[in-house]
């Protein structure tokens, strides 16, 4: 009798990793809609303040995109092990961690990108920035 109920549990608790690990969004989806580029967003930039922007912001793009791959890389290794049987937690609680702290440091790039950005603007060119900027979070929210 307790073998049958084992046995039953651990087929239940399978199904549940099962339906977490189907529930989850998949990564290859669609990609979110390109933001406009920040000349586009704010008016009246001089020829100076047009080339640190373009600069800052390809820069800023180059350094956030190539922690991104290294992230679907951590998540798809994460994926894997997931689906592997048994516990896979030393492997994977370190997978965990590296992908929080990848996710921190992209976070602080973009943040740090504003602020770079920020100093080049006026005070009147950041509002005009701030505004686009709710604007087009309103849009996505739709």
């Amino acid at each position: 009798m307790k073998r049958v109920i084992v046995i039953a549990l651990a087929a239940f608790l399978g199904m549940q990793g099962t339906n977490a690990l189907a529930q989850r969004p998949h990564r290859e989806g669609p990609k979110p809609e390109s933001r406009p580029d920040i000349t586009e967003l704010v008016s009246d930039l001089g020829a100076s303040q047009k080339r640190k922007l373009e600069n800052l912001t390809s820069e800023s793009k180059e350094r956030v995109e190539k922690l991104r791959k290294e992230q679907k890389a951590i998540r798809d290794s994460i994926e894997r092990y997931m689906e592997m049987d048994g516990d896979q937690s030393k492997v994977l609680y370190p997978l965990f961690d590296r992908e929080a702290k990848l996710q921190a440091q992209i976070s602080r790039e973009m943040y740090a990108t504003k602020i770079r950005i920020d100093e080049v603007l006026t005070p009147e060119q950041r509002k005009e920035l701030q505004s686009a900027n709710k604007r087009h979070h309103k849009g996505k929210k739709k």
